[in-house]
């Protein structure tokens, strides 16, 4: 089986991770229907309030229409088919900017390294162009996860179900403190070194081992804890994606990813790989998730504190997301935005204020001081 699926020609690769691609996002939109309406609980956020927001039943239309050409797409792969997908996705994200997940992202990223090509392009060049967005969300990923919040969040997780100090924990599995801790703080360089070794022909099976096994866990504790089940079909698309493309991979020196086949389609697709997600690592320009920054436990996720005359003025519909807390009603973003659209709420900070700025809308003087105040909740322990 392992053969059948390895064995492939550079162009029966793309084709394949072209599939898988679309595969996974047909079966997150089937998982999460409401995230591709504009007609829903949770308010819509454009990126640009000039953007034409398409409303019932038109917005239901056009999802259908959507998923519906995704579909034709897998089995006539018409270059067309593949750049008005890619148009749709991009209108529809502006359009919602909560529909910029990591695994949306990525694989529509996926579809324009291919369609970015002409329809019969040396194989070889495309193929390494999507190898690109590979090597980036192992790379990028890791290598973000560098960070004070990443170490603290994710300690705190092994020691609640991997740690058998405290008695009154339900740990999986009993490991030694000392293991804990020193593989908190190799996580992160572990990550990027499966993108790393992804470069070279004698490493380069290891990295989809590692690769595999790491896709192979969190899955399997997906189910085990019970939440995150939109983020298995995402891990299943990037285990079989990586088999196909790299096992019986050969190149002739370790750079050619990045340098040979070297032209302007090339520059297009290592900018969203290399350049944007540096800058963003540098600077903070452009979206972290965007830029690979998949579970860094340091992007911030909120509290809407209410006071009282807003608590009393939102509609029935938001009222039933409230939790109390010192008297006090307030919203936890996260909660809210799952209960409609099955994602985690867009963590940047102008998603925030545009949605505090929809509730105070509700005000009889929106500008009041002291309607709202926005709360991290994810960082408690740095109080």
């Amino acid at each position: 089986m392992l053969q059948k699926i390895t064995n492939l020609t550079d162009k029966q690769k793309v084709n394949w991770v072209r599939i898988i691609a679309i595969l996974g996002v047909l079966i997150l939109m089937v998982y999460a229907p409401k995230l591709w309406i504009s007609t829903k609980v949770f308010p819509v956020i454009p990126l640009f309030n000039w953007l034409p927001i398409p409303l019932a039943p038109y917005d239901t239309v056009l999802a259908i229409f959507f998923f519906i050409l995704q579909i034709v797409y897998i089995f006539q792969n018409k270059r067309w088919q593949g750049w008005l997908i890619i148009l749709l996705y991009l209108y529809l994200a502006l359009v919602d900017q909560n529909r910029l997940q990591p695994y949306f992202y990525q694989s529509f990223l996926t579809i324009f390294a291919i369609e970015i090509f002409r329809k019969k392009a040396f194989s070889p060049k495309v193929l390494y162009a999507v190898i690109l967005i590979f090597f980036a969300t192992y790379f990028w990923s890791g290598i973000q996860k560098v960070n004070e919040d990443f170490y603290i969040q994710w300690l705190s997780a092994l020691n609640k179900h991997f740690s058998c100090v405290d008695s009154s924990a339900n740990a999986l599995i009993c490991l030694p403190q000392w293991f804990l801790e020193i593989f908190t703080y190799a996580v992160p360089w572990l990550e990027a070194l499966m993108g790393v070794l992804l470069l070279f022909n004698k490493t380069r099976k290891i990295g989809v081992l590692f690769i595999l096994s790491m896709h192979g866990i969190i899955t399997f504790l997906l189910f085990y804890l019970g939440y995150g089940y939109n983020v298995v079909p995402w891990n299943i698309q990037n285990m079989l994606s990586v088999v196909i493309i790299f096992w019986s991979l050969k190149t002739a020196y370790p750079l050619e990813f990045f340098l040979k086949y070297l032209n302007k389609q090339k520059i297009a697709v290592l900018v969203f790989t290399i350049f944007l997600p540096l800058a963003n690592s540098l600077t903070g320009f452009y979206d972290s998730l965007l830029s690979f920054h998949f579970f860094t436990a340091d992007l911030n996720y909120y509290n809407v504190v209410l006071d009282e005359e807003l608590e009393e003025k939102l509609p029935e519909h938001i009222k039933s997301f409230y939790r109390y807390h010192n008297g006090k009603a307030y919203l936890n973003m996260n909660e809210w935005a799952q209960y409609d659209n099955k994602v985690l709420f867009y963590p940047e900070e102008r998603i925030i204020k545009y949605t505090d700025a929809y509730l105070r809308s509700f005000a009889d003087n929106p500008n009041k001081e002291g309607l709202t105040e926005l709360v991290v909740y994810n960082h408690d322990y740095k109080k």
